[in-house]
């Protein structure tokens, strides 16, 4: 059951890649394009569980802060990663942040990290420094690697406090989690895309129907991903979960990166793939 969980989790994580980043390539132009973009998602997203907002607790909404923040800064530098570096890589170091919730499972919560957990966490690592080929300047932009660093930060800090939250005496209330969260993460986009506006920042996306459509199909999926997402972190060991979730995504993504972005891979990269299907593979005895 817990196994069937995490592909659902990896199948809609990787669709929503997939959607974000063939929009983002063609279309998101200025920072005010993106803002706009991810305002609309965070919108979708919450309004699918806006009933479950009335007589939420404080406590809630202290979570739900924490979580639209880091959501944010997770969605923008992300976006930006995925319009101008490759779709594969990208996933691959944001998914690298699955080491920080995996710590705070281990060392705060005290759930088991067993041998084979932790060569498989290790080799995972190992993949991602394997596929990053730094001594080639046609290899990595530096503009790239800097927004995917600043989402897999924000991405870490978004497992944190979801596991917080799944692990507290609220973590029944997910539905309300979830809406309040995204409510929270549309109003912090909209006001930086309001003081974009004030600097007289163009807005190329206000009346591209497909800017709309993807943004709702992105948000539906987003909205089940995170629902679901919190029901595994607070009844899967997280240090099982993380990581076997990473890899599985890093794995479904560079399929769809290779299949439908046309994604060029190096051979040493190819093999760092396959290390990383070994380390899931791993992971799951």
């Amino acid at each position: 059951m817990d196994f069937l969980v995490i592909a659902t989790l990896c199948s809609l994580a990787t669709a929503k890649v997939s959607l974000q980043s063939h929009f983002s390539k063609k279309n998101l132009i200025t920072s005010s394009d993106a803002l706009f973009f991810n305002a609309l998602i965070f919108l979708t997203s919450s309004i699918l569980f806006l009933s479950n907002i009335p007589g939420t607790s404080v406590q809630i909404w202290l979570y739900s802060f924490s979580f639209a923040l880091f959501t944010v800064t997770f969605q923008l530098s992300y976006t930006k990663a995925l319009s101008i570096g490759n779709v594969s890589l990208t996933v691959m170091l944001v998914n690298l942040s699955m080491l920080f919730p995996v710590t705070v499972s281990a060392v705060v919560y005290q759930e088991p990290l067993s041998l084979t957990r932790l060569l498989g966490i290790l080799l995972t690592v190992i993949s991602f420094v394997f596929c990053i080929e730094l001594k080639s300047k046609k290899s990595i932009s530096w503009r790239w690697f800097l927004f995917s660093s600043l989402a897999m930060l924000s991405n870490g800090g978004i497992a944190i406090t979801q596991k917080a939250f799944g692990s507290s005496s609220f973590h029944a209330e997910k539905k309300a989690f979830v809406a309040c969260s995204y409510l929270l993460a549309f109003f912090i986009a909209l006001i930086f895309y309001g003081v974009g506006k004030l600097k007289k920042e163009t807005t190329t996306v206000l009346k591209k129907v497909s800017c709309y459509l993807f943004a709702i199909s992105i948000g539906v999926t987003l909205a089940i991903f995170q629902l679901l997402n919190t029901y595994a972190i607070s009844t899967i060991d997280g240090t099982f979960l993380f990581p076997t979730y990473s890899g599985g995504s890093i794995i479904l993504s560079t399929l769809v990166g290779i299949f439908f972005f046309k994604d060029k891979l190096s051979l040493r990269q190819v093999y760092s793939i396959l290390i990383g299907v070994f380390a899931v593979i791993l992971m799951n005895f």
